[in-house]
């Protein structure tokens, strides 16, 4: 008996020296633990020796056992108890990957490409903000001639003042009887008009005739103070913006050769002025109008129908207009057209150009986007997001609606660095859309499922189109059947606009308060363009009529009390002003308000109750 004692304490001592070793899982286990399972928690050896023992030992032997095995089982508790052997996790089987083909032959795979760093392409490398132009502005009016300069009006006050002559000088020829002269306009003056307009379009009264604006009872005394209404007419009727007498020859090879130089300076302009955040959109703007133009186009979803369009890359944050091309279809000894998918690429390529290799993002639709654009902007490090047409050969068959895809449901596929998204916002409906931004299928609208790409997409798009609504809201448009001068009241409302921009960014907290910034914007622009002309026609020599008179008042303006245009002579004699040379009348008299030498045919004495009721 004490043999089996001994063989029993044996056996427990080994159970406790080998359970330090469970844990190896080494191969060696199953060798030393002599057991048929492997769920087995006991050594069999003890088993075994409990049933070959008597009935007398087993009660003698029970007794000594039972104080040894409650020791070694509360040692084996309180300092290292049996591990249980570890669950398995259950491995969780890989999707298959799927291949979509196209019918360009182009391969897509619903496997997401590997996860790197972040691709140069879409890290920002430039400051955004106003441009080194406009960090000394210090007024509205020097914010509006970053965009309108000076140069442009000299332009428009040149080639106006030699339409009115030319005009007029034929007018004379053929009617002897009422000849007419034109008095040349200069830059105060046009810088009058062009406030002028901009007061217009704040007022919203482009639709209000000019005897309406100009009217002593329903008019607003702004107008009448600046300018009479023929000189203001007479401004909208001369207006040129090149030199006519040539310009057949420019028509032959350029259709905007009625206002090219003018365009060219305007965009010069509005890239060095300010610097786009990291998105751009590109879109389209029709300018309404009937008149006779070759390049008209007629879009049945816009408003107007029928006018000029261009296209525009603007800041999609802002609404800031960056760059624009005129859409003039085939230019006049132009070589073949180039297919049109080529055509819209380079048309892309060259509105964002001045921005490439700068990690910025591309906003475009289903008429610019496609898989060939895409890959062409990673090559100069911009990306694109846009949705694209279903019937693109590069897109799978897979990705077109079908009834059977459920409701707010997304397929996406990869090619190297683009992704396409499917989306079904309802049944047998499906938007898809084209990224080189994205890589994953993130999917952040839990509502209705929307991708990320999509958020983006809708976030981004708009830049075009506020800028249009935004011009159209202040449009300073004239009623007018030539298609320059409506060309024309775009630029100074998009320079408006620009200008806006650019002081709010550099000033934000004027008027921060006010939800009409801009209206305020565009009204003290106004005052300020008007107000070198204002004063110079206030402090003008010869007496202002009643009318002006009022006017002037009403806006808070000072009027010297006229006074009646009397005769006085004088021993000189000089020839008088108002008279033909060839004729060569020498008068002593003058007039007392302009000292102008005056014959009796040219004057008139009238006294002074008259010349307060005619001459204010």
């Amino acid at each position: 008996m004490d043999k089996r004692k001994r063989s029993n304490f044996n056996q427990s001592k080994y159970w406790l020296d080998d359970s330090e070793h469970f844990d190896d899982k080494s191969s060696d286990e199953d060798t030393n633990v002599n057991h048929d399972s492997e769920d087995a928690e006991i050594p069999s050896t003890l088993q075994d020796t409990s049933d070959e023992s008597d009935d007398g030992t087993v009660e003698k032997d029970s007794g000594d056992e039972s104080d040894e095995n409650s020791v070694d089982t509360e040692s084996m508790s309180d300092e290292e108890p049996p591990r249980r052997r570890a669950k398995r996790k259950p491995q969780v089987k890989p999707t298959p990957v799927k291949i979509f083909s196209s019918k360009s032959g182009r391969q897509w795979t619903s496997k997401e490409p590997s996860k790197k760093k972040v691709p140069i392409a879409n890290i920002l490398r430039q400051r955004t903000g106003v441009g080194r132009p406009a960090a000394d502005i210090q007024t509205l009016k020097e914010a509006f001639q970053l965009l309108i300069t000076q140069e442009m009006v000299l332009l428009l006050v040149k080639e106006t003042n030699r339409r009115a002559h030319l005009l007029l000088e034929r007018w004379s020829e053929e009617n002897p009887d009422e000849k007419s002269q034109w008095r040349d306009t200069d830059l105060e003056e046009m810088w009058a008009f062009i406030g002028l307009l901009l007061l217009a379009g704040v007022h919203r009264a482009k639709n209000e005739t000019l005897d309406e604006l100009w009217s002593m009872t329903n008019g607003r005394p702004i107008f009448r103070a600046t300018m009479s209404k023929n000189r203001f007419k007479s401004l909208l009727q001369f207006c040129r913006f090149d030199n006519t007498t040539t310009r057949e020859e420019r028509l032959k090879v350029d259709k905007l050769a009625a206002i090219r130089d003018l365009w060219t300076m305007f965009l010069a302009r509005l890239q060095i002025c300010y610097m786009p955040g990291g998105s751009l959109t590109v879109d389209e703007q029709l300018i309404p109008t009937r008149g006779r133009c070759n390049f008209r186009q007629y879009i049945p979803s816009k408003p107007g129908k029928y006018g000029v369009k261009i296209f525009w890359c603007c800041d999609s944050d802002t609404a800031y207009p960056l760059n624009a091309e005129v859409y003039l279809g085939r230019q006049p000894g132009a070589p073949t057209a180039a297919k049109d998918k080529d055509r819209i690429r380079n048309l892309v390529k060259q509105l964002i150009h001045p921005w490439i290799n700068t990690g910025r993002t591309i906003t475009t639709d289903n008429y610019f986007t496609s898989a060939e654009l895409a890959e062409d902007l990673l090559g100069v490090q911009t990306t694109l997001v846009g949705t694209i047409r279903r019937n693109k050969k590069e897109i799978p068959r897979e990705l077109q609606p079908d009834t059977h895809r459920p409701e707010q449901s997304s397929i996406f596929c990869f090619d190297r660095q683009l992704t396409l998204v499917s989306y079904v916002p309802k049944k047998a409906h499906a938007v898809i859309l084209l990224s080189s931004l994205h890589h994953d299928q993130t999917i952040v609208d839990e509502k209705k499922k929307k991708p990320e790409i999509i958020l983006y997409y809708n976030n981004t798009k708009g830049g075009v189109d506020r800028m249009d609504q935004m011009v159209q809201t202040y449009s300073c448009k004239r009623k007018t059947k030539r298609w320059p001068m409506t060309f024309f009241f775009n630029i100074i409302d998009v320079g408006a606009l620009a200008a806006c921009i650019v002081w709010l960014t550099k000033n934000p907290q004027w008027n921060e308060k006010k939800c009409y910034r801009r209206r305020i914007f565009l009204m003290e622009l106004g005052y300020d363009l008007i107000q070198s002309h204002l004063e110079r026609r206030q402090h003008q020599p010869q007496a202002l009529q009643k009318g002006v008179r009022i006017a002037m008042q009403a806006i808070g303006l000072t009027v010297a009390t006229s006074q009646p245009n009397t005769v006085s002579t004088d021993t000189v004699k000089q020839r008088c002003h108002l008279c033909p040379r060839e004729r060569d009348r020498k008068v002593v008299t003058h007039c007392s308000s302009c000292n102008i030498f005056c014959c009796p045919d040219h004057h008139k004495v009238i006294c002074a109750v008259c010349s307060e009721t005619f001459l204010g």
